[in-house]
């Protein structure tokens, strides 16, 4: 018997081709990166959006009003009064974009004020932290100076005296607030209460005393004048204080002493 071959027979030189067609997930494999990048920038289209809705909120008139004003702080020569006439201007501003380093500048400018800070308090307060400067006295004719020896020139001042006086070359001004310490401590004992020093030009000294006296010391051996006059003043001059003008400490073994309505005569000392 005979077996017969139905199989179709390839024809020489030809190809099979197989079609595989493309899958869901290899759509999605070239499709997502694209879809991501699209899906962030809606993203951010919608926060700019979001953004600007909410600016414009924030800026429509009478939203978020600064109704009030805070102030922290120890006021001496300062009032509450010299605060709230500059910030009146800001109270019914926006909160979020009242121009308050403008008023932080204007603050600044009190010569009473040593230091301020100005910030938002939610939610619609202005506080103002500040620190008063601390006055020694007065420096020349119109001028004050503080404790760290700052001169500056007040409009007001409020806090009572008295107040001593001091003068004298520009940036003398710690050096003299310390001598007229030591003054105070040496000769307060001996009722002599300084209320006036002044160093002149020539570096020479001038003591005025609360009782009228005056001492010019000169401009050498400062130290040893001043002891030698805390020395004779008890035992010599105390008694006719109130008839002695000017006592001259510049002699070096002695003194001399002006009296009222007299010229300047020397003394033994």
């Amino acid at each position: 018997m005979t077996a017969i071959n139905f199989a179709k027979k390839r024809r020489r030189g030809a190809t099979v081709v197989h079609r595989n067609p493309v899958t869901w997930g290899k759509w999605q494999a070239i499709w997502r990166p694209y879809l991501r990048w699209v899906g962030l920038f809606s993203l951010f289209l919608l926060i700019c959006y979001f953004i600007r809705v909410g600016d414009e909120k924030l800026r429509e008139p009478g939203a978020f009003p600064l109704r009030r004003v805070h102030i922290e702080g120890e006021l001496h020569n300062l009032s509450a009064a010299d605060f709230h006439s500059l910030a009146l201007g800001y109270l019914g501003q926006n909160f979020f974009f009242a121009n308050l380093d403008a008023l932080n500048t204007a603050l600044a400018a009190n010569p009473w004020i040593e230091e301020v800070s100005v910030r938002r308090w939610w939610p619609d307060t202005i506080e103002i932290q500040l620190r008063e400067r601390d006055a020694f006295g007065y420096w020349g004719a119109l001028e004050m100076v503080d404790v760290n020896g700052v001169r500056f020139q007040p409009k007001v001042v409020r806090q009572p005296g008295p107040w001593p006086k001091l003068s004298g070359p520009v940036g003398h001004e710690k050096a003299l607030i310390g001598t007229y310490k030591e003054i105070r401590t040496l000769l307060d004992p001996l009722s002599l209460k300084l209320v006036r020093l002044v160093q002149d030009d020539r570096r020479a000294w001038w003591l005025t005393f609360e009782n009228g006296l005056e001492v010019y010391m000169g401009r050498e051996q400062f130290e040893q004048r001043l002891q030698r006059l805390a020395q004779i003043y008890p035992p010599v001059l105390s008694s006719r204080v109130d008839q002695i003008a000017v006592i001259d400490m510049r002699y070096v073994n002695g003194f001399a002493v002006r009296w009222r309505a007299e010229r300047l005569a020397p003394t033994a000392g």
